[in-house]
């Protein structure tokens, strides 16, 4: 009798190995074996079913449920292929002493292979009763050590390890081994194709590799079950060989990744398999290299992207030889002219970094110029020489247009249309263009062009084809055509290479990114605490990261009018008299320091904000590469450490606080550039602030986030849960009414430092509780029921940086199927107020009740931002509804399951005219809310989207998700201790100063970043601006001193504020307007050379 096996859902490399088995199995065996994909009904004549582990680990129990329920399934029994690895419990794990034969074809078919599927097959005919004979123990036919793939070169420059999977092999699908080695051998690079752990390699031949290219889309070492990224880590390490990783589209064709111009790329689970999880051992260069033929099945190369990954082995090991003083290296900084912020990057003195590196390179034997001091090196770069007004970058270059569009050739006209025509507007004289930065021998400093430098930036970032400009293209063409560079990198946290556009991820030729960095092996300086920005740098740039350390933390401290109102506080309350009558002196006192109202009139509460204000942490000045904290600079961090630890016993307490001390007060950060520029391996860490994750250092590792799969994490949840609790009370404390709608911002960088605790926040205002699967897969929901939650559901609306959309995919596509699952719940409107909305909606809009309950936005596929700071900063804008418009129209887009980006824009505008409070997480004490861009930008943007929709401003709130406690407070009162802290604050301003140049920068940037809030916001108090005015620039002699270091960022700083008065967002005096109008003028002279500093 004939057994007929159905194969259900097998895809990619399993197709091969059905076609060979079947064979063998109806000409051997007389069982007939056939593959039906998993959106097609079952045969009625089918004994057995396979069911193949879904590529999305998600899926996997989604799937199995699906065929349980088929009525078809009473009969026949299912087996569940774990090839790849599913939420399915029966995992990769020991299998069972004394398995059925049902768990033994399970067992059989955890790896595809035409000998384990036969073997399967026969153990399906016994299970149906149609043979009694036992076909034994599974036969291992999986190829493994060794394999051949030609003959190398005669006179190598040197060994690439090639590993790749024997299941291949296994299935005759093997072309693209010998495609790969071919190209690396035309190349003079000699090839050792390993298959299975890479581990096994004979020592002799282990130790003479140069650079490992994993090609199996995984780990190194394990399989996708059981992944050992800590043995890969190890391997990469022993043998300092860079581990590159490029992605192959087991599942998917070249043909459809082509036809995808600039979406999203690789689909969530592609995202988790090849690239997240080998980044956790420190893979690189996640470039698409193969895929399905669209008619054969079989794995081909994509012949481009070959070239390129055989030049990046190729290059990678001609660092590695190259004598240190022949290495050409370039070394790109970020920032702008006419604002005093060139070479600034997050918490990072620049260009004393860069001093440091120059001598250390020198040392190394590299053929380097270095200046004498910091202030030379500035001097050289900032352009006008000592003593000059540092008002511009200095020229390095100029290229030929002509020269340029010949290297660029047929991309040049995508940049014409939005840029005009070549050689554009930006940095060209009309002939050349004109390349920024200095020659120090062997060594470039370049500074990259500004992307937003236009006379209508609004119309550029809303653009559907926007490109880099003509002069940013060409600065990264120069180097590598014109000036050679053998290694490149960047320096400091972040520049706009990685956030071109393009593919989110799988980048192809054509991405921009791809396309100005090409081959070229790359490094970048990245700041240890954003793994959000890290990883797109990562993933786009093909970057592999050297993290830098944080500046150390103190308390902010008292000063001022501040202080003199401690001082009176607390001789009233000790004297006995606190109970009666507030002496005005006291008041008097509580007003110079800026309290009103009833505040001002109410000693505790008083003493309490100077309290709060006294022990804030805040950032000391800036890092500089190399320098570790001094002993007395660890206390605060260290402090802050304890209240993390605060339910670990003491010993081990004691003993994490003091390996903390110790890696805070030792740096490896210039051995690790060094390793990096000659070649070498950087071992992977995780991101993260000191004090919260001191597992993040030492500095100078290769920074990576995590698995989204299993985010958000259980502690996530429970304090996610909490803060959600919170901010419904702090909305009922503040206005007297539950808050139907949220509108809550969703970036990358606090969800992977905290394990997703603002996604957890969003799933506890649904209320709904995500659920992690016996492997930790968060996969799956709870909705709890109304009585359980004891509330009712908040709406709730989020908004997506970017970052999130690109690193977070699986928990962003699980909360959209939650926000679905309780739109579509039958609750009365009260305790629903979604499911509500969304029926109105619909009606509203006449469209349907799924479309009007999404809830998930971001910016379009392969775009990065809301724009609106870059309209602050332009200053081209009228009013809000300008930067309301901006908003909406680069955030109209949905993210979840299946959207991919599509157009919502009038949905967008539908559900936040209903949002009655806005909400973000502060991740950061180092950095806080003003300094950077990106608070106004987000939390700015929706709540003036919001304020032009409804006709007035919502409520916003933010929590301060670094702290320990659960905490959640106005946007107004942490605008308050924000400006208390640090902007107005003598300690935290010469922290700055101490940096020169860099630090009035710093300075420069938390006035605009204020600016900013208050433009899009409304919560910012006129003695924010006060003051700014006062200690700042009214100071002749704090002026003085920030002239002397930049006066194009103190002439900036002079104008923000002329601005705020003019825009009526600072009701300012009119004296004070006067002397700042003194002030512009003069420093206007100063830059035009008119006037000396």
């Amino acid at each position: 009798m004939t057994t007929t096996i159905v194969a259900w859902g097998f895809t990619g490399p399993a197709l091969l190995t059905i076609g060979r088995a079947a064979d063998e199995l109806a000409r051997e065996h007389g069982i007939r074996l056939i593959r039906v994909p998993l959106d097609e009904d079952l045969p009625p004549e089918a004994d057995v079913v396979w069911v193949q582990g879904a590529m999305n680990p998600m899926l996997g129990d989604r799937v199995l449920a699906a065929a349980g329920e088929r009525p078809l399934f009473s009969s026949p029994p299912v087996a569940q292929s774990l090839q790849i690895a599913t939420a399915h419990g029966t995992g990769m794990g020991r299998p069972p002493r004394n398995p059925s034969p049902e768990a033994r074809i399970a067992l059989a078919l955890r790896l595809v292979t035409p000998g384990r599927l036969v073997h399967a097959g026969r153990l399906s005919a016994l299970v149906a009763g149609h043979t009694d004979v036992d076909p034994g123990p599974i036969p291992d036919d999986i190829p493994r050590g060794l394999f051949d793939t030609g003959d190398g070169p005669e006179h190598p420059v040197g060994t690439c390890g090639i590993i790749g999977t024997g299941l291949n092999v296994a299935a005759g699908d093997d072309g693209y081994l010998h495609t790969i080695a071919e190209a690396l051998h035309r190349r003079g690079v000699d090839t050792r194709t390993w298959l299975g752990s890479p581990e096994d390699m004979p020592s002799d031949m282990k130790y003479r590799v140069d650079v490992w290219l994993n090609l199996t889309g995984f780990t190194a070492c394990g399989n996708h079950g059981a992944p050992a990224t800590d043995r890969g880590t190890a391997l990469a390490e022993e043998t300092d060989a860079q581990l590159l990783t490029p992605v192959p589209l087991q599942r998917g064709t070249l043909s459809d990744w082509r036809a995808e111009p600039g979406p999203v790329g690789l689909w969530p689970a592609a995202v988790s398999m090849n690239i997240a999880v080998p980044e956790l051992e420190g893979a690189t260069v996640p470039w698409v290299f193969m895929g399905r033929d669209a008619d054969t099945n079989h794995l081909t190369p994509d012949d481009a992207a070959v070239a390129r990954l055989a030049e990046r082995v190729r290059r990678t090991i001609d660092l590695r030889r190259a004598r240190p003083a022949d290495r050409k290296v370039s070394v790109t900084i970020f920032g702008y002219d006419g604002d005093g912020t060139v070479g600034t990057a997050a918490q990072l003195d620049v260009f004393a970094s860069l001093h440091a590196l120059l001598g250390r390179l020198k040392d190394e034997g590299y053929t380097v110029e270095v200046p004498d001091t910091v202030e030379e090196l500035t001097d050289i770069l900032v352009g006008d020489g000592a003593g000059g007004a540092r008002s511009q970058t200095s020229e390095l270059a100029r290229w030929r247009a002509t020269d340029y569009a010949k290297v660029l050739g047929e991309h040049a006209a995508r940049i014409d249309g939005p840029w005009g025509r070549l050689p554009g507007t930006v940095d060209t004289d009309g002939r050349d263009l004109i390349i920024r930065g200095a020659r120090f021998g062997n060594v470039i400093v370049g500074v990259q062009p500004q992307f937003g430098d236009v006379s209508d930036p609004a119309e550029l970032l809303m653009a559907n084809d926007s490109t880099p400009s003509h002069s940013f293209a060409a600065y990264y063409l120069w180097l590598e055509h014109v000036f050679g560079h053998d290694v490149m990198l960047h320096f400091g946290t972040h520049g706009a290479l990685e956030f071109m556009p393009g593919r989110q991820t799988g980048l192809a030729a054509a991405d921009w990114p791809v396309l100005l960095t090409g081959s070229v092996p790359h490094h970048y300086l990245y700041v240890m605490a954003n793994p959000g920005e890290g990883t797109i740098a990562k993933r786009r740039a093909a970057a592999s990261l050297v993290t830098y350390l944080t500046p150390p933390l103190a308390d902010a401290g008292l000063y001022g009018a501040l202080d003199e109102l401690a001082g009176l506080l607390d001789a009233h309350l000790s004297s006995g008299k606190g109970a009666g009558p507030v002496p005005q002196e006291i008041i008097d006192a509580a007003l110079r320091a800026d309290f009103t109202g009833e505040q001002a009139q109410d000693p505790a509460e008083l003493r309490r904000e100077l309290e709060r204000v006294r022990r804030s942490p805040i950032a000391l000045g800036l890092h500089t590469v190399g320098r570790p904290m001094e002993q007395r600079q660890t206390a605060r961090s260290l402090e802050l450490a304890a209240t993390y630890l605060a339910d670990t016993g003491e010993p081990e307490r004691t003993a994490i606080l003091a390996d903390l001390e110790e890696k805070l007060r030792s740096n490896t950060e210039l051995d690790a550039l060094v390793r990096a520029l000659a070649g070498g391996y950087t071992p992977p860490v995780v991101g993260g602030d000191p004090a919260r994750r001191p597992d993040a250092l030492p500095t100078g590792r290769n920074l990576h986030a995590i698995d989204p799969v299993s985010v958000p994490s259980a502690s996530a949840i429970a304090r996610g849960r909490k803060t959600a609790e919170r901010l419904i009370a702090a909305h009922v404390d503040a206005h007297g009414s539950f808050p139907e709608s949220v509108a809550i911002v969703l970036w990358g960088i606090d969800n992977i430092k905290t394990g997703g605790e603002g996604l957890a926040q969003a799933f506890a205002l649904l209320g709904v509780e995500p659920v992690a699967g016996p492997r930790g897969r968060v996969d799956t929901f709870r909705i709890l029921s109304p009585e359980e939650l004891g509330r009712p559901r908040v709406d709730v609306v989020c908004t997506l940086s970017g970052v999130c959309r690109d690193v977070l995919p699986q928990p962003v596509q699980l909360l959209d199927e939650a926000v679905r699952a309780v739109a579509a719940l039958d609750e009365p409107d009260e305790l629903n107020p979604l499911a509500a909305h969304a029926r109105a909606h619909a009606e509203e809009m006449d469209t349907t009740a799924v479309e009007a309950a999404t809830r998930i936005f971001s910016a379009a596929a392969g775009s990065y931002g809301t724009g609106v700071n870059k309209l602050v900063q332009a200053g081209d804008w009228d009013g809000g509804e300008d930067l309301a418009e901006m908003y909406l129209t680069r955030m109209g887009h949905a993210w979840g399951t299946g959207a991919d980006g599509a157009d919502a824009g009038a949905v967008l505008r539908k559900v936040l005219g209903t949002v009655d409070a806005t909400f973000q997480n502060v991740d950061s004490a180092e950095t806080s809310i003003a300094g950077i861009d990106h608070y106004f930008e987000f939390l700015g943007g929706v709540t003036s989207a919001i304020t032009q929709l409804r006709g007035d401003a919502p409520a916003s709130f933010v929590s301060r998700s670094w702290a320990a406690d659960i905490n959640v407070g106005t946007l107004r009162d942490a605008m308050q201790l924000e400006s208390r802290t640090r902007l107005l604050n003598p300690k935290w301003v010469e922290g700055q100063l101490a940096h020169g140049y860099a630090g009035v920068a710093q300075v420069r940037t938390r006035l605009e970043n204020t600016f900013g809030m208050q433009a899009t916001t409304g919560t910012v108090d006129g003695w924010v601006f006060d003051r700014a005015a006062e200690n700042l620039l009214l100071d002749e002699d704090v002026r003085a001193r920030m002239q002397r270091a930049n006066p194009a960022a103190v002439n900036s700083m002079t104008n923000r504020l002329l601005e705020a008065a003019d825009r009526g967002l600072w009701d300012a005096d009119p004296d004070t307007l006067d002397r700042l109008e003194d002030i512009a003028d003069q420093l206007d002279g100063v830059l035009e050379g008119i006037e000396e500093m």
